[in-house]
C-alpha cells in the first residue's frame, strides 16, 4: 500500500495522528508492506513516521529514491549538466527557493534564511547551504501559491522535453528525470519482490501522484484532491480519508 503523505495529514496538521500508527502497525503484522510515497527527503520522512519507522518502505523525492531497511533499493539520478541548468534557472527566477536533492542529503542554494530554517526545523531534513551538490535525483523549488501556477508554466516551457516537471502541492514544483516517478518507483519495487502493480493500492491527491495511481491496481483519490486529478481514470475510487478506507479493507 502506498500513500501520498498530504493524504495522510488532516486540513492544518503538520504530524499524523496516532490512529494511522496503529493501522501501520496492523499492516506490518499481517505482512502488508506500507509505503509512504513524498516529495519529502527520507530523513524528513523517518521524522515524521517516527512510531513505525523501521515497518516501513520509503518513497522518497517523488519516486527517484526508494529506501527499504536503510539501504537504497531503486534510485534514479540526474544529468549533471541538466541538474545544473535547471538549479540556476530557478535561483535566477524571483520568489523562488531550490532544493536539490541526492540520496544521503537534501542541499539547497538559496540565500533565503527562513527557508532555510523552514526546511531544517519544520520539515526536518537534513539540509545543507552550497554552491554544486553531489549527485542530484530531484530539484524543486517552493514559491507562493499565488505564483505558482505562472511558475509552472516558465519551467514547464523550459525544461518538459528534458524531465518531468510537476506541482507538488499548492507551493512546491519538482523537476525529476523521466520514467522517476512514484509509479515507476513502486513497480520497480514490486518487480524485487515478485508483487505485480495489480496487487498493489495507492492513495494520491496531487499532480505528482497522477502516475502511481495510473500503474496500481487499485487507485483511491482523495475528495479534496487537486480538481485536475479528477478524471485520471476510471478505476479510481473517491474516498474521504486514508484511515476509514484502511479499517474498512482490513474488517472484511
Amino acid at each position: 500500500i502506498s500513500c501520498s503523505i498530504s493524504c495522510l495529514l488532516h486540513p492544518g496538521e503538520r504530524e499524523l495522528r496516532s490512529e494511522a500508527f496503529e493501522l501501520i502497525d496492523e499492516l506490518h503484522r499481517r505482512g502488508i508492506v506500507f509505503m509512504p510515497a513524498s516529495g519529502r527527503q527520507y530523513s524528513s520522512l523517518r521524522y515524521l513516521f517516527a512510531p513505525v519507522a523501521d515497518e516501513l518502505t520509503y518513497v522518497c523525492e517523488n519516486g527517484a529514491l526508494v529506501m527499504s531497511e536503510g539501504h537504497a533499493v531503486v534510485k534514479r539520478s540526474m544529468e549533471r549538466n541538466l541538474a545544473m541548468d535547471i538549479a540556476n534557472a530557478v535561483v535566477a527566477y524571483p520568489h523562488a527557493d531550490v532544493t536539490l536533492s541526492c540520496e544521503g542529503h537534501l542541499y539547497t542554494m538559496s540565500g533565503n534564511d527562513a527557508f532555510v530554517d523552514h526546511l531544517r526545523y519544520e520539515v526536518h531534513c537534513d539540509v545543507a547551504v552550497v554552491d554544486r551538490p553531489e549527485d542530484v535525483i530531484k530539484i524543486a523549488f517552493q514559491t507562493p501559491e499565488v505564483d505558482q501556477p505562472a511558475a509552472l508554466e516558465y519551467f514547464e516551457r523550459l525544461f518538459s522535453d528534458r524531465v518531468d516537471v510537476m506541482t507538488s502541492g499548492t507551493e512546491w514544483t519538482d523537476f525529476i528525470g523521466f520514467g522517476s516517478g512514484k509509479g515507476s518507483a513502486l513497480a520497480d519495487y514490486g518487480r524485487a519482490l515478485g508483487i505485480s502493480p495489480d496487487e498493489m493500492m495507492a492513495f494520491g491527491d496531487n499532480e505528482n501522484d497522477r502516475d502511481m495511481l495510473n500503474v496500481v491496481g487499485h487507485p483511491y483519490l482523495m475528495e479534496n484532491c487537486n480538481p485536475t486529478m479528477r478524471d485520471i481514470n476510471d478505476r479510481v475510487r473517491c474516498v474521504r480519508t486514508v484511515e476509514e478506507e484502511l479499517h474498512r479493507l482490513l474488517a472484511e
